[in-house]
């Protein structure tokens, strides 16, 4: 079983959500109404020492183990196309981690909220009795009739993607890369794309989660996915996972607008891909042939030996 299987039998035995629930379980956030036209999205996120970082001499400084916590929540709501507001941490601390490494992982969780203005609002603290965890909750907001979620990609859509792709961890862009807050957020507002993802667990897992939550299939275009340094094998493009960037669908027509207007210099767009009719959910080469989902990412229930 992968943690895509587990999930959908989880959130199958749940009882019925409640009316003001507007995005429920399986996507970045869960979405709440709170207002006219206004959803509160709240999404929780971990970092796992051993799993997420390396630990011991050849570690990273606990400021980016702090930044890389908030990093990637900010990167969910991202995805949906909304603003960041509150934060709160849950953490359970090796004994190793002293008061000085303590300090320091939260001077980088507290440096990176006053960038993108968040408000660290409470938390918990604890220790464990081997590796450390660290748990951030995060509460935003966007307007209900522009919020993304994986699910409104329609066979005709263009698929593009922020950034590049693969190699994340050897160069350590896991630690220190940009959620893509604005870039987000921009794409929502100016209504170019009908679904959205963040890139955690790999392009083309995360890219058939759009697929199975819309219905419809992808056909990927290998030579189009844009890859991190010039050593970058596309199998690490596609596979690897931690990149955080945005995959969006993109209805065909708005397509040259989206190019022709995307105000943000420092961050490339890329069209890799197409939507396609399918009586299967699932991603596909250049040639239409199905790519097998197994290994196509990162999953948990796989247990690797390091995330």
């Amino acid at each position: 079983m992968t943690e895509d299987d587990f999930l959908e039998k989880l959130f199958s035995r749940l009882p019925g959500m409640p009316p003001q629930l507007a995005v429920p379980p399986g996507d970045d956030c869960a979405g709440f109404r709170i207002g006219p036209d206004l959803l509160l999205l709240a999404a929780v996120d971990q970092v796992v020492a051993g799993r997420h970082y390396g630990t011991g001499p050849g570690g990273p400084a606990p400021e980016l183990v702090g930044r890389k916590l908030l990093a990637r929540n900010l990167s969910d709501i991202a995805a949906m196309g909304g603003t960041a507001r509150y934060c709160l941490v849950a953490a359970g601390f090796a004994p190793e981690c002293g008061e000085e490494w303590l300090r320091r992982f939260f001077e980088g969780i507290l440096g990176l909220a006053a960038e993108y203005k968040v408000a660290m609002i409470g938390g918990d603290l604890s220790s464990t009795l081997s590796e450390s965890v660290s748990s951030l909750t995060i509460l935003g907001e966007v307007r209900e009739s522009i919020v993304l979620t994986r699910g409104g990609a329609r066979p005709g859509d263009l698929l593009f993607a922020t950034g590049a792709f693969g190699r994340s961890l050897a160069t350590g862009h896991h630690l220190t890369f940009r959620p893509r807050c604005s870039e987000g957020a921009w794409i929502a507002e100016r209504r170019f794309a009908d679904a959205m993802i963040d890139v955690s667990d790999g392009l083309l897992l995360d890219a058939w989660r759009i697929c199975r939550s819309s219905g419809t299939a992808l056909r990927i275009d290998f030579e189009a996915v844009p890859r991190r340094t010039g050593e970058t094998e596309l199998r690490e493009a596609l596979t690897d996972g931690e990149d955080y960037e945005l995959l969006f669908s993109v209805p065909a027509e708005k397509a040259a607008a989206l190019e022709r207007e995307w105000p943000f210099r420092e961050t490339t767009i890329s069209h890799i891909g197409v939507f396609v009719a399918a009586e299967r959910s699932e991603v596909q080469g250049p040639d239409g042939i199905p790519i097998p989902m197994k290994g196509a990412g990162f999953d948990h229930f796989e247990r690797p030996k390091n995330r």
